[in-house]
């Protein structure tokens, strides 16, 4: 049975137009957009059935820099399941369906008086469950946590197309094993998100983002940075070469440091002050709700560039980044250790070598033709029976098999 013959025994419900889900420029044969959990499960289970590719899809956000996988039949377009079902503001937990942007699950919670501190970048459009299966986060990664570690369950689509669930709905809960976990992540390639239940936050009484222009020498100084680990700051970000996603904080200078406080009024003032103390007057300050789109643009800075490799090291100072070889754009959260850095044309080996030589271990790259380090045997093999007991058929185009994982 030929491609088109196959597609045609899908569920026609709610088909969508395939274009507008290129990866790379190759648009999938075909695109639906389902109404519901039982609609997105017969879709998968019909994908498994005939040996069709699929790559769930959220607002595209990640997605867009990807290149497309080699089997790529099918768009999975999640964005209509966008309710928030279940909200227990006296318990701090929110259940959502994964296609309701990060804006419109901001602004239910901040009604209550709570956020759930998740930092992926274009809200508008970024989706829960992108969020999720990107495991992405920001400047207040260590503080808060990753999505990994605030979500508490989950229902989701196995690759044959089986409903489940996964975890459960409170805090204090010890049932089965964390398969939410797993597909946290998993950017898709291990089952279908279809709604989540997370622990929330209270909102700070208090916030405010410092941004400083520094050059080099000033980056490098250790003495500066003493300190700031034990006060916990909710961001120690050092930006360069960003471009038009720096806009909100650019300095003009080599590099640009944004700090970042939350929690009691007299608490964060007196760490303005500390920070002033140590890094001089701040290019601007910003605070309570004028801080929180410094926040944003931090995360949407991290996710502009095309090309990058991302890294993860011990260290959590600015210094580690001070004398590195030139790159075209950074971003490096140092109490997280967490590096996106874009290498110059023709450098990208040399720039890799020499930050694993500096502690940097390499964890994804984006639009690179570089070789990352291949995961150990052991993990290779975890990998692999994951991938056959959730999708036992490889539907999931972004499975273990694809790309040299880290």
């Amino acid at each position: 049975m030929d491609l088109s013959a196959t597609l045609a025994q899908l569920p026609a419900a709610n088909a969508a137009d395939p274009a507008r889900y290129a990866l790379g420029g190759v648009a999938p044969a075909a695109a639906r957009r389902p109404a519901g959990a039982d609609e997105a499960a017969a879709i998968v289970r019909a994908c498994s059935e005939h040996g069709l590719g699929l790559v769930p899809w959220g607002g595209g956000v990640t997605l867009a820099h990807e290149r497309a996988p080699g089997r790529y039949d099918l768009a999975l377009d999640l964005s209509a399941l966008d309710r928030v079902t279940i909200f227990e503001p006296d318990d701090f937990t929110v259940t959502a369906e994964c296609g309701v942007t990060l804006d419109a699950l901001r602004a239910a919670l901040a009604a209550h008086g709570q956020e759930l501190p998740l930092e992926g970048a274009a809200p508008a459009r970024a989706t829960l469950g992108g969020v999720l299966a990107a495991n992405a986060s920001g400047p207040r990664r260590l503080r808060f946590g990753s999505p990994r570690d605030r979500v508490l369950g989950a229902r989701f689509v196995t690759g044959d197309g089986v409903l489940a669930r996964t975890g459960g709905r409170v805090v204090k809960n010890v049932a089965g094993h964390a398969v939410h976990r797993l597909l946290v992540g998993s950017r898709g390639g291990l089952g279908v998100l279809l709604e989540a239940s997370l622990k929330l936050l209270p909102a700070p009484p208090a916030r405010a983002c410092l941004v400083h222009g520094l050059d080099a020498m000033a980056l490098a100084d250790a003495a500066r940075w003493r300190g700031f680990a034990r006060r916990e700051p909710t961001a120690l970000t050092v930006l360069a070469g960003t471009g038009a996603a720096a806009a909100p904080f650019a300095t003009g200078a080599s590099f640009t440091v944004v700090t970042g406080w939350e929690g009691d009024p007299a608490w964060v003032d007196a760490c303005v002050e500390w920070t002033i103390a140590r890094l001089g007057r701040p290019a601007s300050l910003h605070r309570d709700r004028d801080a929180e789109p410094i926040v944003q643009a931090l995360a949407d800075a991290a996710e502009a560039p095309a090309t990058r490799l991302t890294l993860a090291s011990a260290h959590n100072s600015p210094t580690a980044i001070a004398a590195l070889p030139a790159a075209t754009a950074l971003v490096f959260h140092a109490p997280a250790g967490r590096l996106e850095i874009t290498p110059r044309p023709g450098g990208e080996a040399a720039l890799l070598e020499a930050l694993m030589s500096r502690g940097f271990e390499p964890i994804d790259v984006r639009g690179l033709a570089l070789e990352l380090p291949a995961p150990s045997t052991r993990v290779r093999a975890l990998r692999a029976q994951l991938a056959a007991a959730l999708d036992p058929r490889g539907v999931m185009a972004f499975g273990p098999h694809w790309k040299n994982r880290r």
